[in-house]
């Protein structure tokens, strides 16, 4: 009976060796006072949310016309469907294959078109600005080549939260919902007229975050740039 109870005793003291060890080892590898991840997850959540905030959508396409009317300008209407984003509530920006940018009008998906050609690229997005252009022939003959519609950046739009990052900093911080313990700042690599940083700069002693994101810009004269944004908090 004495070495039972002896035994009992020793396993007892092994378990609870067993015991101790491994709660250390859950701390030394899940580090429960390591709050790392929260910024983390803060600058991630950042970026969506000014994604959804400055995402515009684009869709162009090929047109061949045959145009023979005595009028200075004729129109197309396209086939509902055709785009996978509503055009109803766009504006266009026409040029021909050599580049040279035309006078157009989007309205309720007929495009008004100067006559200045046969073949055109047609891009509708809402970053675009319409020309006055109406009362305008039809022309029901008309070819389309393949549509092609992505998504990418607004200038017009970034521009607009970079007014209102200098205007209205806590306002904007809600919107993008960043938690208020953080501070932010938005640095186009290529783009410094959109730069959104604190005045006088990151304060001195704090720690940064900072994490960068490759995406397409599109302006109002219908140029793409890839542009490099540093996103950082703090």
């Amino acid at each position: 009976m004495r070495c039972k109870k002896g035994s009992s005793h020793f396993e007892m003291i092994v378990g609870f060796v067993f015991f101790i060890g491994f709660v250390f080892f859950l701390f030394m590898t899940l580090s429960p006072w390591d709050n790392s991840s929260l910024p983390n997850s803060a600058i991630t959540g950042l970026y969506d949310t000014f994604e959804q905030k400055v995402t515009t959508n684009l869709s162009s396409v090929f047109v061949k016309t045959s145009y023979t009317g005595t009028a200075n300008c004729f129109s197309i209407e396209f086939p509902e469907g055709f785009f996978k984003y509503r055009i109803g509530d766009k504006n266009s920006f026409v040029t021909k294959l050599g580049g040279v940018n035309i006078d157009s009008n989007l309205n309720s998906g007929k495009l008004n078109l100067k006559k200045e050609d046969n073949f055109f690229r047609v891009a509708i997005s809402p970053e675009f600005t319409d020309e006055n252009v109406a009362s305008c022939e039809n022309l029901p003959d008309f070819e389309l080549g393949g549509v092609i519609e992505i998504e990418l950046f607004s200038y017009s739009k970034l521009n607009e939260m970079k007014q209102k990052y200098y205007n209205d900093y806590e306002g904007l911080k809600k919107e993008l919902r960043l938690p208020p313990i953080f501070d932010f700042a938005i640095i186009p690599e290529g783009l410094p007229e959109i730069k959104m940083e604190p005045v006088n700069g990151i304060p001195d002693g704090v720690d940064v975050l900072a994490k960068d994101y490759v995406v397409k810009v599109l302006r109002s004269n219908g140029a793409i740039s890839n542009e490099r944004f540093n996103i950082r908090i703090w």
